[in-house]
C-alpha cells in the first residue's frame, strides 16, 4: 500500500515545471580569466591568453563536483524527529563533443542533516586528447541541483534507466543534439538543459517544488573559460546549501612554454 501511496504522490504531486529562471541560478559566462596572460602560439607568435584560437591548443579539460553542502535542509527538529532530510542531486552536463554531447547523473543520500557535506567529489566531464580525438570542446555546460524528497529514495539506476526509455526525454535529447552540432546561440541551449531536467525532475517522485540549489554554469571558448591554465574552483551559494565546481585546464605546449 505504501508503495502505491508513493506512485498516486508522483503521478499528481510532482510538479510539472521544477526548474524555472526563477529557482536555476543562470551563471552563463560568469567564470572569468583571473588576470591576461601571455603565451605563444605554435608559429612562434606571442599572443594575449583569451584569443580564440588557444581553446584549440589545449591538451585536456577536467571540470569536477568538488563540494555540497547543506547549510539548512528544510526539516525541522521536533521532538524524538532528528530533522534529517532524503536529497536528490541532479547533474547533468552538455558538450559539442561528439559522443560526449549529452551526461545525466542522479544520487540519492539519505538523512543528511543541517550543516553537513555529501560525500561527493567526481569528475562531471573529461575530455584529453588523444591521436583519435584532437579536437578539444568549444563549450561546456553544466547543470546541478540538489533536491529534497517528501518521500523515500528511488533507486538511482533504475531512475536513469526510466529516464532513457522516455520518449519525451528520447526528444529532447535528439533536439539538444541538433542545437548544439548547429552552433545555437547559448541562451537556447540553456533553455533545452532546463527543459531536459525538469523532465528528469518527474521521475524523482515527490519531491519539493523548490531546489535548496540549482546552478547552470556555462564555459565557451569565446569567453576565453578554457585559457588560464591550472585548476579554477568557483563556488555558488544560497541560504540552503553551497555548491561547488572546479575546472582544470592542462596545455601541454603553453606548459612548457612557461617553465622554460
Amino acid at each position: 500500500m505504501e508503495c502505491i501511496a508513493d506512485w498516486i504522490l508522483f503521478f499528481f504531486k510532482t510538479p510539472q515545471t521544477m526548474f524555472t529562471k526563477q529557482n536555476v541560478r543562470n551563471y552563463v559566462h560568469e567564470f572569468k580569466p583571473v588576470k591576461k596572460k601571455k603565451g605563444r602560439a605554435k608559429g612562434g607568435d606571442l599572443f594575449e591568453i583569451g584569443d580564440i584560437e588557444t581553446s584549440a591548443e589545449i591538451s585536456g579539460i577536467e571540470l569536477r563536483f568538488s563540494r555540497a553542502h547543506i547549510l539548512d535542509n528544510r526539516t525541522p527538529n521536533i521532538g524524538p524527529f532528528p530533522g534529517y532530510a532524503k536529497i536528490y542531486f541532479l547533474n547533468m552536463v552538455v558538450s559539442d563533443v561528439q559522443n560526449q554531447t549529452v551526461f545525466v547523473d542522479v544520487k540519492g543520500f539519505p538523512k543528511i542533516d543541517d550543516k553537513e557535506d555529501l560525500p561527493i567529489d567526481n569528475t562531471l566531464y573529461y575530455w584529453k586528447k588523444t591521436a583519435t580525438n584532437k579536437t578539444a570542446p568549444s563549450q561546456v555546460h553544466v547543470f546541478s541541483s540538489i533536491i529534497k524528497s517528501k518521500q523515500a529514495l528511488r533507486d538511482g539506476g533504475k531512475i536513469l534507466q526510466e529516464i532513457k526509455d522516455d520518449e519525451g526525454y528520447k526528444s529532447a535529447l535528439k533536439t539538444m543534439l541538433n542545437i548544439v552540432s548547429s552552433a545555437s546561440p547559448v541562451g537556447q541551449i540553456a533553455d533545452q538543459i532546463t527543459n531536459i531536467a525538469n523532465i528528469v525532475g518527474k521521475f524523482l517522485g515527490n519531491v519539493e517544488d523548490k531546489p535548496l540549489i540549482s546552478v547552470l554554469q556555462s564555459f565557451t571558448d569565446i569567453n576565453g573559460d578554457f585559457d588560464v591554465l591550472g585548476k579554477i574552483p568557483k563556488e555558488f551559494r544560497t541560504k540552503y546549501a553551497i555548491l561547488g565546481l572546479s575546472l582544470t585546464v592542462r596545455d601541454k605546449e603553453r606548459e612548457k612554454e612557461a617553465n622554460k
